[in-house]
């Protein structure tokens, strides 16, 4: 009769272990995944840009399309540390093209609103990657931009990256486009 129990007890631990593992080999989209970026748009292209110059520390820059400002207020629709800002962006993996953040992420067709571009935040405030940071600064509303960031400007060897994307020694390149300045 002990045989019987044990082999019956057996008999449900096995048939409910089967179930389980049935149920994990389902459609590989059920469960958490990450980001869809099947929006996003293409990557500008380089051979495109109007303009293309290097920022200190090694950001490279290439305008795609100029931002213009009404005549007489150039002074505030030009990008400085002190605004917050509206842009549309895609981060990738510059040789890779792996793409590791984007704003269109999720089928999303909102502007990232960025309020620090100070070099130093203060802790309520978060830093940007500092490659970024300067590559947003002079932008003109309406502009679009490839920013090139060095692996010393990107992320460091206390920030990994995002998204479980390792960033660290990675040359990044952002596609950017400044929607507004409040």
């Amino acid at each position: 009769m002990r045989f019987i129990r044990r082999s019956s007890f057996l008999l449900v631990v096995l048939l409910i272990s089967i179930a389980l593992l049935i149920q994990g080999c389902g459609d590989e989209n059920n469960g958490p995944t990450g980001p869809d970026y099947s929006n996003v748009p293409e990557p500008y292209s380089m051979s495109n840009a109007d303009t293309t110059y290097t920022k200190e520390g090694g950001v490279e820059i290439y305008v795609i399309e100029e931002g213009e400002c009404p005549s007489g207020e150039e002074e505030f629709c030009t990008v400085t540390p002190r605004d917050q800002i509206g842009v549309k962006y895609t981060g990738r993996i510059f040789e890779e093209e792996t793409i590791f953040e984007s704003t269109f992420a999720n089928d999303n067709d909102q502007p990232a609103i960025i309020t620090n571009l100070t070099p130093n935040p203060t802790q309520q405030q978060p830093a940007q990657i500092e490659g970024f940071r300067r590559g947003l600064l002079g932008m003109k509303e309406g502009e679009k931009r490839i920013i090139i960031v060095p692996p010393a400007l990107g992320y460091s060897d206390n920030r990994p990256g995002v998204g479980g994307i390792d960033l660290r020694d990675k040359t990044l390149r952002y596609d950017v486009e400044l929607t507004g300045i409040q």
